[in-house]
């Protein structure tokens, strides 16, 4: 038997569908190796509806490690292979930002400082 697995204290996910054809994703605490599962497992399971647009919501992020980094990497790359946009929302917080262009994963994602307003449907 299968027990659901426990989410991490340190980090909350909560995902939204602002429009039909949408999904947003907003997480709140520490993305590192201890909490990037939980992270990974969402979006997986958002993406297999494959929506036309998934935002990941970091702008409210205390720390994002390369854990977390490798998380939205293959999960760009999920989207891509089932035609839906990625965009990952990084607000004005330097820690985000910083982690993602030190790693360089800024070149390989679409970063926006802002959510992006729903497209009607």
């Amino acid at each position: 038997m299968n027990l659901p697995r426990a989410r991490h204290p340190a980090l909350r996910l909560r995902t939204a569908w602002p429009a039909p054809h949408a999904v947003l994703v907003t997480a709140r605490g520490d993305l590192d190796s201890a909490t990037a599962g939980d992270l990974a497992a969402l979006l997986s399971d958002r993406l297999w509806a494959t929506p036309e647009r998934l935002t990941v919501d970091l702008s409210e992020v205390d720390f994002l490690g390369v854990a977390g980094v490798r998380v939205l990497l293959h999960a760009a790359l999920q989207a891509e292979q089932n035609g839906t946009d990625l965009l990952v929302v990084t607000g004005t917080n330097p820690m985000v930002r910083r982690a993602l262009r030190v790693t360089e994963a800024d070149r390989r994602l679409v970063l926006s400082a802002h959510r992006p307003e729903p497209a009607p449907a």
